[in-house]
């Protein structure tokens, strides 16, 4: 039961639930899953062991925030592997997977174009939507091997200053991807799947780098003027 529900907690917070900074009540994650709080106590001890949760006034546990110069690190990492399994995909895909697919892009695209877009749903949506062409591969160590790269709660308190804008490019190329595997392309969908990776660590470049959190190359803050708005990738 405890390793259930610590899985099923590292599910939520991969896939967006919570972001960095979030404080994570133990009553609202025990309704949510169904549980009483014994389970979710002894997860929750686990979840602190490995540093991805701490206790703050009160016992409040609360997601740690990660550093965006990881998060970049991890981009370039999914970068260079998920395309692999987006060509895997290719090979194994079917009208199924493809409508589901196209059901996680609308979804995105319904909580982009709200009058405040819902980014939580977004995010959610945007975990499944590469979580489906992992495993639709059929290679369960190379998805594995994927999964262990982006499975560490990469989604930083940042990603609540992407624009609009960006949000509908991303989702843009989400749709750049499905069209590739629907036409049975492989080499499309993996150039699709590179430059969505590439496009999304450069939005968190300028972020950072605007927030003053970013080093680059140099080891120097990077930072921009954000009077100009949004740099487009």
């Amino acid at each position: 039961m405890a390793d259930d529900i610590y899985a099923r907690i590292r599910v939520l917070i991969a896939e967006g639930a919570y972001i960095g900074g979030d404080a994570i009540p133990e009553s609202e994650l025990a309704t949510r899953l169904g549980v009483s709080r014994t389970p979710i106590r002894e997860a929750m001890r686990r979840l602190q062991a490995e540093g991805i949760i701490q206790r703050e006034a009160y016992r409040r546990a609360v997601l740690v925030e990660v550093d965006p110069n990881e998060v970049i690190h991890i981009f370039t990492a999914r970068a260079a592997l998920e395309p692999i399994a987006t060509g895997m995909a290719v090979a194994r895909a079917d009208a199924a997977f493809i409508d589901g697919l196209r059901d996680l892009h609308d979804r995105m695209d319904h909580a982009i174009h709200l009058p405040d877009p819902d980014r939580r749903a977004y995010r959610e949506c945007n975990a499944q939507f590469h979580r489906l062409i992992w495993r639709q591969g059929g290679n369960a160590i190379f998805a594995d091997l994927v999964n262990l790269v982006a499975r560490k709660p990469v989604v930083s308190p940042t990603f609540n200053s992407w624009t609009r804008e960006e949000l509908i490019r991303g989702n843009r190329q989400h749709n750049d991807v499905v069209s590739a595997i629907a036409a049975q392309d492989k080499d499309w969908a993996e150039a699709a799947m590179a430059a969505h990776l590439f496009s999304s660590r450069a939005t968190y470049r300028r972020i950072s780098g605007e927030k003053g959190l970013y080093e680059g190359e140099t080891g120097t803050v990077e930072r921009r003027n954000s009077k100009n708005g949004p740099h487009e990738q």
